[in-house]
């Protein structure tokens, strides 16, 4: 891919920064799948903190609105420059950075749910400025083949509270929203549903889970899935729109054709059918 003159610049600019130890282009508009509502994003990996007086340094001349040392998520800088182009800075730690990747390559953790995602933003950096090869290096860790014990640790952390096995489950839980008329909690626990199943998704195809953006493009792209995963997913957001649908047997369709999938690709769960689901209140 050819990389604008623009991005270079700016990513020299950080470069100077003394504490910054690589520079990379991240995000759909580096990945080739950027739209209206996209930005540029760059991950400045840093060695040491990088003081707002220095990013301001490489920002105010380059913008003409900016909003500085946003900590809502991870530490970023937002600025729209003068041809109105948008664009956003994240400080990374490297040794946070090390730390997340050996968590889960080395240690197999997972999460509840985008478990490989900072891997995935990490892998699929552009690289722009890495002058001891640190960032390069830490990519081709991430190319190696994904490690068989996370496949398992994923599954056994995330099949398990989408339904069947527990009573504090997601389906019970939506199963009492519904009869709670809790339309907010309804949402709220099928879009962390839509994430651990999809977390149990990419891993069993050994690849990283992109997050929440454009999940149905990249599911899409996986060689193996579930049968109407692709459909089931946009099926079962439109549906939790309402109390009265029939979001419940939607969710039991799903995890029906997931543990076929599970048991198809030799990974078996011990978990009870969703039939046996008791009527929690």
């Amino acid at each position: 891919m050819e990389v604008p003159e623009f991005l270079h610049e700016i990513a020299s600019a950080f470069a100077s920064i003394p504490s910054v130890e690589a520079v990379a282009w991240c995000g759909s508009a580096a990945t080739g799948v950027a739209d209206a509502h996209s930005d540029f994003d760059f991950y400045v990996y840093t060695n040491a903190p990088v003081p707002v007086e220095d990013r301001r340094s490489v920002i105010s001349e380059r913008s003409r609105h900016s909003q500085l040392n946003n900590i809502f998520w991870e530490l970023e800088d937002e600025w729209i420059d003068r041809e109105n182009r948008r664009f956003n800075a994240m400080y990374r730690a490297h040794d946070f950075v090390l730390g997340e990747i050996a968590a889960r390559l080395d240690r197999y953790s997972a999460d509840l749910g985008y478990t490989t995602a900072y891997c995935f933003s990490v892998a699929n950096g552009f690289i722009l400025h890495d002058p001891r090869q640190w960032l390069d290096g830490v990519q081709a860790r991430l190319r190696q083949p994904f490690p068989e014990p996370l496949v398992r640790s994923i599954i056994a952390k995330n099949r398990p509270v989408l339904g069947g096995g527990m009573q504090s489950c997601y389906l019970a839980q939506m199963k009492a929203a519904i009869e709670r008329g809790d339309l907010i909690s309804l949402n709220h626990r099928v879009a962390v549903w839509i994430a651990s199943y999809t977390d149990i998704l990419f891993a069993v195809n050994r690849q990283y889970h992109p997050g929440e953006k454009r999940l149905v493009m990249y599911m899409q792209g996986l060689p193996d899935l579930p049968e109407k995963a692709v459909e089931d997913v946009p099926r079962l957001c439109a549906l939790a729109g309402s109390l009265s649908s029939p979001i419940i047997e939607q969710v039991s369709g799903m995890l029906s054709r997931l543990d076929r999938w599970l048991e198809d690709n030799g990974l078996q769960t011990e978990f009870f059918s969703v039939s046996t689901l008791p009527n929690i209140r």
